[in-house]
């Protein structure tokens, strides 16, 4: 499971009605660009459908010809993959279970690693507590216990990325404490040695604030939420893209000089967006890149039903098939859009330069996106 899909099922939790107080809003620490949407639109009309053996489900992920799905509704493992060329199913990995080589449920961030020995996965086993990199077979490298890596509240490390052998980059999830003041604590990056859990730097994108004391809360979202980001790493390790669905921007962080920049359009909503009794709205679904471009996905509305109706805060969405396409300086390249409709998420192979979708009867296309980088 992304990490953004446990942030989606926080239900009925809390933010304070002084939190739109203009003096207590959090303040962006780094530089906002403003940009306008390019005036080019890249159409996506000729799709190949891929044709897969058997049943398959759930989220995608794509990585120099293998496809990778992550479903709950297959019995023989929570992950299974898919060889592109030959449609043929490889294999079922990361079992469920409470055994050695087994996982209660998983955070899988796209962190395909390529070496001499073959291709790894790395993942994060929620209810285990710990960090394990897989091989294609299924067999588990390394295992890494989370408790070494410190941490100021009991959300431990979210979604996290490799940085070298000896350092990992990690999502810092924001809460509130509610004390004679309630202090909404933004979330945050940290790098943490890999080896020993020691803290060796911490990014700080937006400042916390305080909003009043408890007896003011209402129902409606926490501000780990509100402020929450979806992350890509850049192949090279040099950069960090952040996607913040509830705020329409797209910051860049350049890891070595500790710079961040925002980009906006002109139609992103100001942090002091937050009007309470209004439901939040879903700007971003998705985020994926390589080296050259950063590619964030549109959401689009959706129709509440009964079954769904607990989202009462939010807008509901589902992804657009519209791809803004930015380059690691931020700024705007072009849009993608997708001609069919699509459904939960995107995949790209940053390695062969493809772009696959999935409908809802489950049709998986594949679009060639060399285009873009003549």
């Amino acid at each position: 499971m992304k990490y953004i899909d446990i942030l989606r099922f926080t239900m009925l939790t809390l933010i304070l009605t002084s939190c739109g107080r203009t003096d207590n809003n959090p303040v962006f620490y780094g530089k906002t660009i403003m940009v306008d949407y390019p005036k080019q639109i890249n159409v996506l009309t000729d799709g190949r459908i891929v044709e897969l053996e058997g049943e398959y489900t759930g989220l995608m992920n794509a990585y120099d010809g293998i496809l990778m799905f992550t479903s709950y509704k297959h019995s023989d493992g929570l992950a299974y993959l898919y060889d592109v060329e030959t449609g043929k199913r490889i294999r079922a990995i990361l079992r469920m279970g409470q055994g050695p080589d087994e996982v209660i449920d998983f955070m899988f961030n796209d962190n395909f690693e390529k070496d001499s020995n073959g291709l790894y996965l790395r993942v994060s086993a929620i209810n285990n507590k710990f960090l394990i990199r897989i091989n294609m077979q299924g067999e588990f490298v390394e295992k890494t216990y989370t408790a070494r890596f410190k941490t100021t509240n009991e959300y431990g490390i979210g979604q996290f990325f490799m940085l070298n052998d000896s350092s990992l980059i990690a999502y810092m999830q924001g809460y509130t404490i509610f004390e004679d003041g309630a202090e909404c604590v933004a979330p945050s990056y940290r790098i943490f040695n890999y080896k020993t859990g020691e803290i060796i730097r911490d990014y700080k994108f937006y400042s916390d604030y305080t909003a009043g004391s408890s007896e003011s809360a209402v129902l409606l979202i926490f501000p780990e939420y509100y402020l929450s980001m979806l992350s890509k790493i850049k192949p090279d390790k040099s950069k960090l893209a952040m996607a913040m669905s509830h705020l329409k921007r797209l910051n860049i962080l350049d890891i070595e000089s500790d710079k961040v920049k925002s980009i906006e359009t002109q139609d992103s909503p100001p942090l002091n967006f937050i009007s309470l009794g209004k439901p939040v709205h879903r700007y971003y679904e998705d985020l994926f890149c390589d080296d050259d471009y950063i590619f964030v996905v549109e959401s689009t509305t959706t129709e509440r039903t009964e079954a769904n109706a607990w989202y009462w805060y939010e807008t509901l969405t589902r992804p657009s098939g519209r791809i803004l396409v930015y380059d690691w300086d931020g700024n705007f390249v072009c849009i993608l859009q997708v001609k069919e409709d699509v459904s939960e998420n995107f995949a790209f192979d940053p390695v062969r330069r493809i772009l696959y979708t999935k409908t809802d009867d489950e049709t998986v296309r594949a679009y060639g996106l060399n285009f873009l980088y003549k």
